[in-house]
């Protein structure tokens, strides 16, 4: 399962996964994020991993284009997650990337929330 909302009045989005995701989902998180983006200014987003299953082919195939184009429109990234490897995967990015990425626990998800809100 993938989700993403984003309430109007907030430049802060949530990203949750839990499970494998499917095309559809993929697509939907997208046209979403892709609708909040082209309105303009930056925003921040929390990416909630629950847990992860793996992704659909197509999934798959179209996250990495559309993850690099849209790095410069967001300016914070909260990764939420118990997973080591997506830890790693996560501080190693931050080096490169001119996004701040922080990592949080799944126990800590409230503070993640606090980091994004009080991120300038």
């Amino acid at each position: 399962m993938l989700t993403y909302t984003k309430t109007p009045d907030s430049n802060v989005a949530e990203i949750v996964v839990d499970g494998k995701i499917t095309d559809e989902e993929m697509n939907a998180a997208m046209t979403a994020m892709k609708a909040d983006l082209d309105k303009g200014g930056k925003i921040k987003l929390l990416e909630d991993i629950r847990a992860f299953e793996g992704m659909e082919p197509a999934a798959f195939f179209k996250d990495p284009r559309f993850g690099i184009s849209m790095m410069k429109s967001i300016s914070h990234v909260a990764l939420v997650t118990d997973a080591p490897w997506l830890k790693a995967l996560a501080e190693t990015f931050n080096f490169v990337s001119p996004t701040q990425i922080k990592v949080f626990e799944r126990a800590r998800l409230e503070d993640a929330r606090n980091w994004l809100a009080a991120a300038a």
